[in-house]
Formats: C-alpha cells, structure tokens, sequence
C-alpha cells in the first residue's frame, strides 16, 4: 500500500506541475484510439442505425417489385404465402429525372396515400407526410440536392412544392435508393408523392408495383423468392424480390473506403503517438534520472522506479482510452451515414472495440515510455546525466573533411540512432498520408464531372473529408514531435555543441548541426512514405497516381518544414554565452 501511495503522489504531483505534458500525451493517445476505435466500430454502427431505422418505420423484410398487370391480385396471393405476416401495398411508382436547384438527378417516384401504411411508414424527419400537390423527398436525398421543406422540385415538368423530409428501411440509403426498376436497382433517390398526382407525372410510363412484406422469419428472408410457394404464383420475368440483408450489405458499401481509411489512420496515428511519447520520456529524461537516483538511495529497487516513472502514463492512458471510447462512440454515427439516410444511433461500444482500444492505449504507452523508465531505473545515474555520446572512430575519420554542420549534425545522429529511428518513423507515417491525400485528389481529377454525381459523389466526399482529418491529425502530431525531438536533441547535446563553439563553431553552425540531425532520418522517412502511401491507396482504392510535381512538392515542404521546426529550440539553446553553458553543465 505503501509504494501504491508514493506512486500515486509522485504522479498526480507531475501531472499538477507539468500539465502541458500530460495535455500531450493525452492528445496524442487519444488521435490514435479515437481513429481506430472508429475504424472498428463502423460496421457495427451501420447495422445498428439500420436496425434502429427498421424498427422506427416498420420497415420491410421483403420488398417485390413487379410488373403484374393485377398488382392487388398479386398482393393478396402473396399475403396467403406461408410465412407472410404483413403486407403493404401495392404501390405504384416509376423511374425519372427531377430537377432541384439547377441540378438534375435520377430518382424514383412511388405514390402513397395520406394514411400510413401497415409495412413501412417512412419516418417524417421534418415537414409533414404526403398530401395533395406535395412531394416528400429521403432526406439522404435532399442533403445531396441541397432541397428543403419549402421549396420545389420538378418532377416530369411539373413544379412541386416539397412538404416534408422522411426517412425509410425498404430501400438503401441514397444514392442506392431507387426501388422502381424491374431487376437491381440504379443509383438514384426516393420522393414520394400522392397516388394521383404520381400517376399523372407518369403520363404515358406504365411503371411498376411496389409490395412490402413482413415475415414470420426475417432472417429466412432471402430464400422467399425461391420457395416453391411464391415460384408457383410468380408470373415469369416481370417480379423480382429484394431483401432486408441486401439492404444492409449495401448500407455497408458507403463506407467501403471509410473504414480502411481509419483504421490504417489509427495505427499510424499510434506510431506518431509512440514518437511523442518517446521524445516527452527523452526530454525529461534528466528529472527521471535524479529521481531515479533520489528512489535508489532510499531502499528502491529497479522494479519500483520503473514502476513510479510509468504510473503516471498509465493513469494518462485510462483517461485517453476512455476519450478515445467516448468520442468514437458519438462519431460513429455520423461517419457511417454521409446521406443521413438513418436514424442516428449512439450505441455503447462491444467488447471487441473496447479491448482493441484498450489494447491501442497500453501498447502506445508501454512502447513510448517503458524504454526509458528502464533505462533510468537500470543504469547508473551519473552516466545517464553524463549523456555520454558512442564513439566511432571511423565515423569521425569519414566526417572529417565535411563542412562543421554537417560534421556535428552527423555525429549527433550516430551518437542517438534510436532517436533518428524515431525521427524516422515519424516522418514516414506523416509522408504516407499525405501521399494518399494528393493520389485521392489526382483520382477526383481523373474522374469526368458528370460521373462524380451520385454515388461517387458521396463515397468520395466521405473519403476525402477521412482523409484529411487523420492527415491533419499526422501533421499536427509530427510538428509536436519535431520540435520535441529537436529541443531533446538540444538539451542532452548542450555539453558537446558548448565545447564546440568554444573551438570556434558560430551560433549559426550550431542550428545549422541540429536541423541536420533531423534532417538526415528524415531522408529516408519520405523517401519510404512515398511508395508506401501509394501502395496503401491503390490496395483499397484505384492505381492512380499523383504528379510528380505533386510529390516533390510536399516531400520538399515535409524536410523544409522539419528543418525549420528543428531549427527554433536549437536557436534557444544558442543564445546564451558558451561559457555560461558550461557552468551550466558543471553546477
């Protein structure tokens, strides 16, 4: 109990006094679960929303589409089908252009009556339902158009007046939402309007019949069809039968490139987090040391220092997880339906997401923080506060003849290559995403205009808006982890760069020394994120490649951006006089 208080008063103590670490290392925790949590959970979270949609507009289990030229004959036939519990319908409906805003697009009309229906009752998210002279549009559809209640659409050269927004289960979320066709359905939309004023938009369009079932069963929804019962009264070539589960499956197809898009974002989220929390462990490095040391003298053994320096990434990491959870839950939602084709549906996370989260947490943790908490609590104090730098002799031989910045930025980077690893790494993580940003923009560009309406419309949308979130997200973490690794640099080499400006290196030699030591691992990190990131895109996406401006450009901004950012703190550490450096050194 004991040791549980001194550690829990040494780590609420840090986190009282340095809460800008404890911001950091919970961000960085939290980017990471919070995309892959997301990743994970949006399958579910689609299903969920579906399921909730179903339930909210008794939606069907089996819709038929037929051509029968005795639509409510061939209902009640199917209504005596063993298994059948509910019908609604028929429902006439007809496949068409309308016109909203200057823009034109695909569509289904079906006709409904004022009076709701005993299998599906689309839900009224706005507005009112169908009455004389007014359209209801799926309000996935409307988003896309940009219509609301209030103004008009043109449906076969008639203006009409749009009264209400609804929701439905009987077919996919837009823009997989045209059930009026005799076969699978087109990409397209839903509005409904009044039965006589959608046979008269019809004109001379014979259109079809919609009829929706509910069954007894609804998991053996898709052998209806084939049953002998329904092939016995099914007139050959003018019915076909569309399923509850083929609905959902094509719910899912909207986030198709989502959740890859997440998940590979979360986990290179969580590398860049393992370089932030490798870099913070780095730049306190020497305050974890003496406390080691102060640990030591009293009776401590290497377990409980280990054990005192982690405790407070630890409680860090409960705290991120559970914002990570938190967030991933309210978002999933949202993510999952760009149409706001379903009901929202905020559902607590499964254990499957939970431990995965959790999992993400402690490995981030544990790899960011455990190598330095053990090597503070295992080696010796005066060495690790020494900071002695590896000599190699024939690395000095081969960098004696190079100018004085690239001679100490080269020896800074062989003296730490666990450092320029991490430099590295995180370099190449951020060099991947934005790869995959410019290769999705150059596929946007390569598809012709006319077909980026629909459903390439919102898949890409989506896409694009994941994209730039979690490159953002990369971005951001990298410019922390740059000057993080750039200001450690500094400080552990301060003794080193002191002597060598009282030989006769410029202040400006010195910055110069350290932008090189982060230059060079970063090299390599572009120069591996390039290929990886197209390599990413063209598994999930299409083999499209960006131009080679493009590329060169942002590799260019990446090292200029590494460059500067280094350079700031070392430019701190070069302002005070080399002499008060080294008492500095020596107090």
């Amino acid at each position: 109990m004991g040791r549980l208080l001194l550690m829990w008063r040494l780590a609420a103590r840090d986190l009282r006094r340095r809460p800008a670490e404890a911001a950091t290392f919970l961000v960085a925790v939290t980017l990471a679960s919070v995309s892959l949590t997301v990743g994970i959970a949006t399958t579910g979270a689609v299903s969920d929303g579906y399921a909730k949609t179903r339930e909210a507009t008794a939606g069907p289990d089996v819709m038929s589409v037929t051509a029968d030229p005795d639509p409510a004959a061939f209902a009640s036939r199917l209504a005596r089908v063993p298994g059948v519990t509910a019908v609604g319908g028929p429902f006439f409906a007809f496949d068409t252009t309308i016109q909203a805003h200057g823009r034109s697009a695909h569509s289904a009309v079906e006709g409904r009556a004022a009076e709701t229906s005993s299998v599906d009752r689309p839900w009224v998210t706005s507005g009112t339902w169908v009455s004389a002279g007014g359209a209801v549009i799926e309000r996935g559809f409307a988003q896309s158009l940009g219509v609301g209640v209030g103004d008009r659409i043109t449906v076969s050269g008639r203006s009409v007046p749009v009264v209400g927004i609804a929701i439905s289960a009987a077919t996919a979320v837009y823009p997989w939402g045209d059930p009026a066709q005799i076969g699978p359905s087109d990409a397209g939309g839903m509005v409904w309007l009044p039965t006589a004023d959608a046979r008269a938009a019809a004109g001379g369009d014979s259109g079809v019949h919609l009829i929706y079932l509910k069954l007894s069963d609804p998991d053996a929804a898709t052998g209806f069809g084939k049953s002998a019962a329904v092939r016995a009264l099914r007139p050959d070539g003018d019915t076909f039968f569309h399923y509850w589960q083929n609905v959902l499956q094509t719910d899912k197809a909207i986030i198709e490139f989502t959740r890859p898009t997440l998940v590979i974002g979360g986990w290179l989220l969580a590398i860049a987090a393992m370089v932030t929390l490798a870099a913070l462990a780095t730049a306190r490095a020497a305050r974890d040391n003496r406390r080691a040391a102060v640990l030591k003298a009293v009776g401590a053994g290497p377990g409980t220092v280990a054990a005192v320096l982690l405790a407070q990434y630890l409680v860090l990491t409960l705290v991120a997880t559970a914002f990570g959870l938190t967030a991933a839950t309210v978002a999933a939602p949202h993510l999952v339906d760009p149409s706001a084709g379903l009901l929202d549906t905020v559902s607590p996370p499964g254990a499957g997401t939970v431990f995965a989260a959790v999992l993400l947490a402690v490995v981030v943790a544990v790899t960011g923080a455990l190598g330095p908490a053990a090597r503070a609590a295992r080696g010796s104090t005066v060495h690790a506060l020494a900071e002695t730098a590896h000599a190699h002799p024939r690395l000095t031989a081969l960098t004696a003849y190079l100018p004085t910045s690239m001679l100490l930025g080269v020896r800074l980077v062989a003296g730490r290559p666990g450092r320029a690893a991490l430099a590295s790494a995180g370099t190449a993580v951020t060099t991947l995403m934005v790869t995959a940003l410019l290769t999705w923009h150059a596929d946007l560009d390569a598809t012709p205009a006319v077909e980026r309406f629909g459903p390439i419309e919102v898949r890409t949308d989506q896409t694009g808006q994941v994209l730039l979130a979690v490159t953002v997200a990369l971005i951001a973490l990298s410019t922390l982890n740059t000057v993080l690794l750039g200001w450690s640099t500094a400080v552990q080499a301060r003794r080193a760069l002191t002597i060598s400006r009282t030989l006769g290196a410029t202040p400006g030699q010195v910055v110069a020394a350290l932008s090189v030591s982060q230059l060079l691992p970063a090299v390599p990190g572009v120069v591996t994120g390039v290929p990886v990131g197209l390599g990413l895109y063209w598994l999930f996406g299409t083999q499209v490649t960006p131009p080679g401006t493009w590329l060169l450009t942002a590799v260019l901004a990446i090292l200029l951006a590494v460059a500067v950012l280094t350079a700031l703190p070392a430019w701190a550490h070069t302002r005070s006089p080399a002499g008060s450096a080294l008492d500095a050194e020596t107090a």
